[in-house]
């Protein structure tokens, strides 16, 4: 199987994860690892292990000792998997090609009315000691937070398939780099401009040479890069 279609495959199952942990359900994650643990995504599910094993459940429960209330902390995630969600509106961050594409934003949303939050001490009362790493009061944290390594591990393996592919010479078409990978072409223009190096170009529309519409240039390209995936010229 091509590449893109084991990313393909992992994502829809990836969705189906997040369907299962929607109605509520516990422990989803560890059968997700397992499914793709003896694939190409081996190291990914290695480093999501090591999220749930080091889980500061701090970084995703904001709560007070003098006030009883806790609240899921969205707004905080930096560098995962899901976009950053504003607590009060509900409405995403700045949502990113992946974002968009997976329809993640929505999955966050629902997951902010469908799980409960519980205060992150040891007992649940307010002077007791908070949680330790890896054992939160919540424990759907453990899943979530697995799911949210998951999607960045998928989302930077799409695009280090761009990355690689437009680094290895001068100029590229991104027409053809999206057919190649199964993309839409707003999703590689918008990778093409998260990827690019300062003195490189993405070309969305030239208005005096068509032929450079949606072309990637390069200006140190290194030809001894070996995409896993390529297109053919």
């Amino acid at each position: 199987m091509d590449f893109p279609d084991d990313l393909r495959f992992a994502e829809e199952s990836l969705k189906q994860a997040e369907k299962e942990f929607l109605s509520g359900n516990d422990g989803i994650a560890e059968a997700l690892l397992v499914k793709l643990s003896s694939g190409p995504f081996t190291s990914d599910t290695k480093i999501a292990q090591e999220k749930i094993q080091n889980l500061d459940e701090s970084r995703y429960v904001k709560w007070s000792r003098w006030v009883k209330k806790y609240e899921f902390s969205a707004s905080f995630w930096k560098d995962e998997g899901y976009p950053s969600i504003d607590t009060t509106t509900h409405q995403a961050s700045n949502p990113d090609w992946y974002s968009k594409r997976t329809g993640t934003t929505t999955f966050v949303k629902d997951l902010m009315i469908h799980r409960k939050i519980l205060a992150p001490t040891v007992n649940g009362e307010l002077k007791s000691p908070p949680t330790p790493l890896g054992k939160p009061s919540n424990r759907w944290l453990l899943d979530f937070v697995a799911l949210s390594s998951l999607r960045l591990s998928l989302k930077n393996h799409w695009e280090k398939l761009v990355r690689d592919i437009v680094m290895k010479r001068p100029q590229t078409s991104l027409v053809l780099v999206a057919k190649r990978l199964g993309l839409e072409i707003p999703e590689v223009l918008d990778i093409a401009r998260k990827i690019r190096n300062l003195d490189d170009r993405v070309i969305e529309y030239d208005v005096s040479d068509s032929s450079k519409n949606l072309t990637y240039i390069c200006r140190k390209p290194d030809s001894s890069l070996n995409p896993l995936v390529d297109i053919t010229l």
